[in-house]
C-alpha cells in the first residue's frame, strides 16, 4: 500500500486518473502497447470493483450524521458542566471534580468522558441541595444519565460503521492493492508520454492526490 495514499481515497484517485486516461488511451498506447484495451477494460473493472464494495457501506442520512451529532451532543454538555462548575464554586466545594470530564469532552475523548459522567452524577447528587440553591436546576443528575445514555448509542453505532469499513478494507485488501498498482502505471507511463506538456501534472501521483483533497475540503 503506498504511504501517501489513504486506502479509502483509493477509489476516488482512480476516478481522478480515468478521466486524464480516457481522454489520452490512445496516445498512451501508441507508446505503451501493453497498456491497450485489455489493460483499460481491467482497470474500469477494477475500480467498478472497488466501487462495488464500498457501497455496501454507503451510509444513510442518519448514520452520516451521527458524528455530527454525538460531537455536538458533548459540547452541549461541556456547556452544562460550566454552569455547573459555577454553582459547585459558589456553593464553596471543589470545582476541580468536573475537570477531567470537561477536558475529555473538548479533545473529543467520548469514551472517556462517558466513564467520568458517573463521578460527576454521584458528586451532584451527594450535594444536590446547596448545588440547586445557588441555581441547579432539580433533577440535574437525571439530565447526566440522559446524556450518559444517548452518547453510549451515538458512540457505540459511530464505533460499528467504522468497524464495518474495516472489515470490508481489510478482507479486501489484495482488490484495492491491484487497483492502486493499475493506477501507479498508468500514472508512470503517462507521466513519460506527457514529459514537459501541461497533461503531465495529472499523471504525477502526488499532485493528483493533492488536487483530490482539494476537491473533497
Amino acid at each position: 500500500m503506498n504511504s501517501y495514499v489513504k486506502i479509502e481515497e483509493i477509489a476516488p484517485l482512480g476516478d481522478f486518473v480515468k478521466t486524464s486516461y480516457t481522454r489520452d488511451f490512445s496516445v498512451i498506447e501508441n507508446r505503451f502497447p501493453k497498456l491497450d484495451t485489455g489493460f483499460r477494460t481491467g482497470f474500469e473493472s477494477q475500480l467498478a470493483l472497488i466501487k462495488t464494495l464500498e457501497s455496501s457501506l454507503v451510509l444513510t442520512e442518519e448514520q452520516k450524521g451521527v458524528t455530527a451529532s454525538l460531537y455536538e451532543e458533548a459540547d452541549e454538555l461541556n456547556s452544562d458542566l460550566n454552569f455547573l462548575k459555577s454553582y459547585i464554586g459558589d456553593a464553596g466545594l471543589n470545582a476541580k471534580v468536573i475537570e477531567p470530564l470537561k477536558f475529555d469532552l473538548h479533545n473529543g475523548n467520548i469514551e472517556g468522558a462517558l466513564l467520568k459522567i458517573e463521578g460527576v452524577k454521584q458528586f451532584v447528587l451527594a450535594h444536590e441541595a446547596a448545588l440547586e440553591e445557588h441555581g441547579m436546576a432539580p433533577g440535574f443528575a437525571t439530565v447526566l444519565d440522559n446524556y450518559k445514555v444517548s452518547m453510549t448509542t451515538k458512540n457505540t453505532t459511530q464505533n460499528a460503521i467504522m468497524n464495518s469499513r474495516k472489515e470490508l478494507t481489510d478482507a479486501n485488501i489484495t482488490q484495492y492493492d491491484a487497483l492502486l498498482k493499475m493506477i501507479r502505471t498508468i500514472c508512470s507511463k503517462g507521466k513519460l508520454v506527457f514529459k514537459d506538456t501541461v497533461y503531465e501534472d495529472e499523471y504525477v501521483m502526488s499532485k493528483v492526490v493533492k488536487r483530490m483533497r482539494a476537491v473533497k475540503d
